[in-house]
């Protein structure tokens, strides 16, 4: 039942050609920040720096792009008491929408490969630290994808929970908690300042960046995409139980 709740969701995206529109902008916003504000072929790039410094910035737009249809399109189709009606356990529901979105990302990173490729053949590339960018790429799509699952549910309107995604995704990507709270914090006797700067999504993207593939970046990322995965879960518990 779970596969074909996934090829379902994942054939939606296909139907529609939204999935081809959705590889298409991000591939030209990649390509844009890449080329012209992060001027890859002026700076050098062993590392593709220049690429995968402005990754998180174009996930933002895009993945809410993706998951805005998962639950609302339900809910705005009146589906989603057919659904919730099928013999299948809300994590079977909550896991395979939420892999049928990973699968559209995973065909978005697909298409930064010719680059990779051509950037390897032309210099002389730092593949051990180009790895460790895809990774910390991975990892924050991971998140974002689990977050905009969370606003789909609630939101029953897809262009309304696209613009909730991107705000709240914008607020995760960008907002340096460390700068931001540690001003207050000095006044709190034994604070550790380590662990709000542990908290800020764009210090533990950056450490993949700088190639330090170091555990805490890791379990920073997976404990964050199962948080928000556990919240969709109790949210689509509670409204099952409600239709």
């Amino acid at each position: 039942m779970w596969l074909a709740l996934y090829k379902k969701e994942l054939k939606g995206f296909f139907y529609g050609y939204s999935a081809y529109f959705i590889l298409a902008i991000y591939w030209a916003l990649s390509l844009l920040l890449a080329f012209f504000f992060g001027l890859y072929f002026v700076v050098d790039n062993p590392s593709m720096r220049s690429y995968f410094a402005f990754q998180p910035q174009v996930l933002v737009i895009v993945i809410p792009a993706i998951t805005m249809r998962l639950w609302a399109e339900e809910n705005k189709n009146s589906t989603l008491e057919l659904l919730f009606s099928f013999p299948v356990s809300s994590v079977s529901l909550v896991s395979a929408k939420f892999a049928a979105a990973m699968t559209i990302v995973l065909l978005m990173f697909l298409l930064a490969l010719p680059l990779t490729f051509s950037t390897i053949q032309i210099i002389e590339a730092d593949t051990l630290n180009i790895v460790s960018s895809y990774c910390g790429t991975f990892l924050a799509a991971l998140s974002l994808t689990a977050l905009g699952c969370v606003v789909s549910i609630i939101i029953p309107q897809p262009v309304s929970a696209y613009l909730l995604s991107l705000l709240l995704g914008w607020g995760l990507v960008n907002l340096n908690l460390s700068l931001k709270f540690l001003t207050w914090l000095e006044y709190i006797p034994n604070t550790p300042f380590y662990l709000v700067e542990a908290l800020s999504f764009s210090s533990r993207y950056q450490s993949f960046l700088n190639g330090q593939f170091t555990p805490d970046a890791v379990i920073y990322f997976i404990c964050l995409t199962v948080e928000l995965l556990f919240l969709n879960w109790i949210i689509v518990n509670f409204v099952r139980s409600r239709k």
